[in-house]
């Protein structure tokens, strides 16, 4: 739907128009003091989205300063660089109120005199409480055990413990796709009369080792404000030996305040070949494509595990699932995936050694508040300082 405001206002002296797109979520804490007085320099214009057509037809007929990119836009309209030839002149920035930016082109908006801005090192922390939650899954196989006390053996503690130390499987029948999965098969299913199991040896479910974090060594791969954050807190919550992965060089120890190990090459099996645990917090970029392949997982130890809170085009997925198969990754946390607009792999879903999380890597109540600040900050910077933004990314 077309509200036509300034149909033809190349001579309008309006404020600069910021444009806020919504249909049925509003994503924006417009009820902040700090909205409200900006307001008063810029105007915050709020689209109700509706087609494709509809808004090709308002880039074309209005004045836009600026475009605060909504996760509801993806949904409605679909990817915002699909309408980059019908941006207005008057564009001048891409407002992104979170991290990852790899859906357009940064490049592109640039030659066309549009800043991109996203909110920086502001997700840390939440990106952060999600990957040490991964980590403690990857390791304890929680996921494993709340899928079997909830729907194996229906709150049953005692039933549950029955799969420690069993190493073969059975197909059982997953209830929400009505489809068989392998899963590990019971310990008492499968013993012989009389065979006594040594647990110190053998305490794993489905053959894979159910250990703890602590002390392990972990390879972050990708260590911008997400990825030392993340060290930082495996380090102190579990003793956690930190190697890292960064395209630009090493970080000052003086800047990091903690200890971690630098490598510079990813085809060299020392970088690979000490990793209990390997975590991605990488952007998406053709650099970081399907980092993890068969490849450098043969560099890795066997029983290595994997946690991507970065993007998911940076794994390989069949070669994971091969991986995970074999034994050669205990298991992964996942927080991304390839595809995820289509339609995510559902091999992965279905495999009992996977935790699997829709895209929730920043997605708690106070984000809003905090982007919407940061946001302002970009806003403010642009359109009353006469700067560039606070958080420039191209």
């Amino acid at each position: 739907m077309i509200t036509l405001i300034d149909t033809a206002d190349t001579t309008h002296s309006a404020k600069p128009r910021i444009l806020v797109p919504y249909k049925k979520l509003w994503e924006v804490a417009s009820h902040l003091p700090e909205y409200q007085k900006l307001s008063e320099k810029v105007e915050f214009y709020k689209y109700k989205m509706s087609t494709n057509d509809d808004f090709i037809e308002f880039l074309k007929t209005h004045r836009i300063n600026a475009f605060w990119i909504t996760e509801e836009f993806f949904s409605v309209l679909g990817n915002p660089s699909n309408y980059i030839e019908f941006f207005p002149s008057s564009l001048k920035a891409i407002l992104v109120p979170w991290v990852g930016c790899d859906f357009i082109n940064s490049k592109l908006l640039r030659s066309k005199g549009i800043t991109l801005c996203n909110i920086g090192p502001h997700a840390a922390d939440n990106v952060t409480e999600l990957a040490i939650f991964l980590t403690i899954s990857c390791f304890r196989m929680t996921s494993f055990w709340e899928y079997c006390f909830k729907y194996i053996e229906n709150g049953s503690v005692e039933q549950c413990k029955k799969y420690i130390s069993s190493g073969s499987y059975e197909t059982i029948t997953d209830k929400y796709h009505n489809q068989g999965i392998k899963f590990p098969q019971r310990t008492d299913r499968v013993l012989n009369d009389g065979k006594v199991v040594d647990l110190a040896r053998n305490y794993n479910v489905g053959g894979k080792i159910v250990d703890s974090p602590m002390n392990k060594t972990t390879l972050i791969l990708g260590f911008g404000s997400i990825g030392q954050t993340i060290g930082a807190h495996l380090q102190k919550t579990f003793n956690m030996n930190i190697e890292y992965y960064k395209r630009s060089g090493p970080v000052q120890k003086d800047l990091l305040l903690y200890d971690a190990m630098y490598h510079s090459d990813l085809d060299d099996p020392d970088t690979w070949k000490n990793a209990d645990l390997i975590v991605l917090s990488l952007p998406g970029t053709p650099s970081t494509n399907d980092i993890i392949n068969r490849k450098t997982l043969a560099m890795c130890k066997d029983g290595v595990r994997i946690v991507n809170v970065g993007r998911g085009t940076c794994i390989d997925e069949d070669s994971l699932l091969d991986a995970l198969e074999s034994g050669k990754v205990t298991s992964c946390g996942l927080d991304v995936f390839k595809n995820e607009e289509t339609g995510v792999k559902q091999e992965l879903l279905r495999r009992w050694d996977v935790t699997a999380l829709p895209h929730i890597g920043s997605t708690v109540a106070d984000m809003i508040l905090k982007q919407t600040l940061i946001t302002l900050e970009n806003v403010h910077d642009i359109f009353v300082n006469g700067g560039e933004g606070k958080y420039v990314l191209n």
